[in-house]
């Protein structure tokens, strides 16, 4: 049971106003050959095909899943790492630190936030994450923490169209 989520929206706070500053690192799409998904699991059905379009790309996936009590956990055979809502979030919001140093061990070219940005215990470990390349959705009302960022509308959060979105683009992206 989660009494405040103070503490944790404050550290999100000054993590995102560091990740903003630090240098902003972008591969294209053929460099990249680990990624890291970060999503919740009421958005599973959508999240399912993009992590199988991301393999038939021929790169090595991890999971990392949200799910609280009421939603329907998903069980698949990719390597994925379950965050409880009950289970592994303290009282004041944070993530156990077993999950956190399990996420931070996970090595990755890209971290690819498919969250909604209402879940504070993703946004967290998204932002302490060391992934040198993050990509997700910018808010017009949030701080840029993204590496590459595709702007959605205020409460519009479409996980295919995203994706799709994020996919062209770093199709986009010449490497060197």
């Amino acid at each position: 049971m989660i009494l405040t989520k103070y503490f944790l929206l404050r550290k999100i706070d000054a993590l995102s106003k560091s990740a903003s500053l630090r240098p902003h690192c972008y591969r294209a799409l053929d460099d990249i050959k680990y990624v890291l998904v970060l999503c919740e699991a009421k958005n599973w059905k959508s999240v399912y095909p993009c992590i199988e379009a991301l393999k038939a790309l021929g790169k090595s996936v991890n999971v990392c899943v949200y799910t609280k009590k009421t939603d329907e956990t998903p069980i698949w055979d990719y390597a994925y790492l379950l965050v409880e809502a009950e289970k592994d979030v303290n009282v004041w919001g944070f993530p156990d630190k077993n999950i956190r140093s399990q996420l931070n061990g996970i090595r990755v070219d890209m971290l690819l936030d498919l969250t909604g940005g209402e879940t504070p215990a993703i946004r967290f470990l998204m932002l302490q994450h060391p992934a040198s390349f993050k990509v997700g959705a910018k808010r017009s009302s949030e701080e840029n923490f993204h590496d590459l960022s595709i702007v959605m509308k205020e409460g519009m959060h479409d996980v295919s169209f995203l994706f799709g979105q994020i996919l062209n683009y770093l199709q986009a992206i010449r490497s060197k």
